[in-house]
């Protein structure tokens, strides 16, 4: 039987992980995330918890949380199932983390409620933004895209910031909030609701001189026709289906520049037209020219009946690309394409022949830019795969680790950020999850800036044909919200079976697709160019919290390696 003081935590881990899942998409119940943590903070704020084993306890509850967050992990094949679980167990650490430490400095260190969780939410946000390549998905700030005024404060403490007001401005409503076993004190109760009604409000004063000094559109916007189909993840991976799936985004092309043109006096095409990741199914292939591949590997690669030749396979294939690129596309959209100069951004696989590899061939996921006469201009590739979705750790030297999962390959990061000019505007591009990733978009922004090429309009190819139309899309959308914002950069995304979208440098959600349906979407860009404090000091201030979370955490550590030494027995404890 449980005594009381365990149901009590048993019940507050539980219902703090059912209010924080229902903040969060599908539910998406946004108004409530001000009060979703109030059941965690009434555990960090409680005098004792009353129970020997908390932590497992707590764990539990962030296992439950995360489990329900994320479950459209599983959805894109069985295998991800495992991936979903042992994800989710990670995550759920955080919980026990974030009580712990909080209550650390609320009852040892004699920190206010208000200053204590926000500082504790912050810096752990932060930590699973840079442990095991980042996940920052399903942020507590998050909720609060649609607020626009309110998330202007991420131009100085990306994403985590905004998590950061509404844990203290909860937190001012908890310590308002009398209870069994806590001692009430009215005046750090009125103190602490002060503290985080200030907090808010100057966040939103904040926000609204931001949005007064944003700059008003002016001269000619950059148009950019957003092409998003509609293909199950099955089918795109289907090898026999690959024009099946380029005739579909053919036709919406079509259709898109007929609608565009229709009532102009003469016939126009916009500035530049975008396919979400891999739609363009004819991939590129290159020969590492210094070195030769054994025959074994060629074989292995390209079938024993290719033997050695392995240029002339290569010809034979890239020809195959060539006329795809330079005739079957073309002839789709021939009427347009050929008569009107525009520029064409699709995603698709790149793979390179090296015997540099001990797998002899390198995967990229790339961003190809093209002329209207199917001319490489650029190309990007991705740099920063996913771990576990996109590439197996130590794979590169160890290739059989591919055989005991559903990936075929792994991916190779690329190694630099491309941008081009179009129309006069720099146009810089990113691939799927790159815009999770607050520290990858400001990386990016930051180099092509020193190049005297600062992105007028960031692109992002995705597609989130893995996931069925789940609440995966949303979340996905809004980390793009939260780094238009970060960097002050006007971002448009091509998403295979949605969300795409046009989002101006405020966070404004201009345009949005709809969900697992076809669609086409005009974006008319306007360059925003203003100045961000997070790309000047980054992850610094957050940076900060974790530092403190970090001290808190070795001084817990060691007060309690001291406990135990002075609870052993004298004979234990000499010897």
């Amino acid at each position: 039987m449980l005594c009381s003081a365990d149901r009590r935590v048993w019940c507050l881990s539980l219902l703090g992980a059912l209010t924080m899942f229902l903040v969060q998409p599908p539910a998406d119940l946004w108004r409530l995330a001000w009060l979703a943590p109030l059941p965690w903070l009434w555990l960090i704020q409680a005098d004792t918890l009353g129970t020997a084993q908390p932590w497992r306890v707590l764990w539990v509850g962030g296992l439950c949380y995360w489990l329900s967050a994320i479950h459209w992990l599983r959805l894109p094949h069985p295998a991800t199932s495992i991936g979903w679980i042992a994800l989710s167990a990670y995550l759920a650490i955080f919980v026990p983390l974030f009580i712990w430490t909080s209550r650390r400095l609320v009852h040892r260190w004699r920190w206010p409620l208000v200053v204590a969780a926000p500082l504790a939410w912050m810096a752990l946000e932060q930590l699973r933004g840079w442990l095991l390549g980042g996940f920052t998905l399903a942020a507590l700030g998050h909720t609060q895209w649609r607020w626009t005024e309110l998330i202007q404060c991420a131009d100085c403490f990306s994403a985590c910031g905004v998590s950061g007001i509404v844990m203290a401005v909860a937190a001012g409503i908890c310590q308002m909030l009398p209870e069994r076993g806590v001692r009430y004190r009215m005046g750090h109760a009125l103190c602490g609701a002060a503290l985080g009604t200030g907090v808010l409000a100057a966040a939103l004063c904040y926000g609204m001189w931001r949005m007064a000094g944003e700059p008003l559109p002016h001269g000619v916007p950059l148009e950019v026709l957003l092409v998003q189909g509609s293909i199950d993840t099955e089918l795109k991976h289907d090898p026999a289906a690959a024009e099946q799936v380029v005739r579909q985004y053919d036709r919406l092309t079509v259709a898109a520049l007929e609608a565009y043109s229709a009532g102009l006096p003469t016939p126009a095409c916009p500035d530049l037209i975008v396919w979400p990741e891999t739609m363009w199914r004819y991939g590129l292939l290159e020969i590492d020219a210094a070195h030769v591949l054994p025959e074994s590997v060629v074989e292995q690669m390209l079938g024993p009946a290719v033997g050695s030749d392995l240029a002339a396979a290569a010809d034979a294939r890239q020809l195959r690309c060539q006329r795809a690129l330079e005739q079957e596309r073309l002839d789709g959209v021939g009427a347009f394409a050929r008569r009107y100069a525009t520029t064409w951004l699709v995603g698709l696989d790149k793979q390179i022949f090296t015997p540099l590899v001990p797998a002899g061939v390198q995967n990229f996921n790339c961003a190809l830019f093209l002329d209207a006469t199917g001319k490489v201009l650029d190309c990007y590739e991705k740099m920063h795969p996913v771990v576990f979705g996109e590439y197996l750790p130590l794979a590169e030297r160890f290739p059989w680790l591919y055989r005991l999962t559903p990936l075929p390959a792994g991916l190779t990061a690329g190694t630099e950020p491309v941008a081009v000019r179009i129309a006069d505007r720099c146009v810089a591009t990113n691939i799927c999850y790159e815009t999770t990733l607050p520290e990858a978009v400001r990386s990016l922004v930051l180099t092509l800036e020193k190049q005297d090429r600062r992105p007028d309009l960031l692109v992002n190819l995705t597609n989130d044909g893995w996931f069925w139309g789940s609440s995966e899309l949303d979340m996905h959308l809004t980390s793009a919200i939260f780094r238009a914002v970060e960097v002050r950069t006007p971002l448009v995304i091509a998403a295979n079976t949605g969300l795409s979208a046009s989002i101006d440098g405020s966070g404004r959600l201009l345009k949005r697709g709809p969900r697992r349906e076809t669609a086409t979407i005009l974006a008319r860009v306007y360059p925003d160019g203003r100045r961000s404090p997070w790309l000047v000091w980054g992850s610094w201030p957050t940076g900060m919290c974790v530092a403190i979370v970090a001290v808190v955490m070795l001084e817990g550590w060691l007060f309690a390696s001291a406990l135990r030494i002075v609870d052993r027995p004298a004979d234990q404890h000499l010897g």
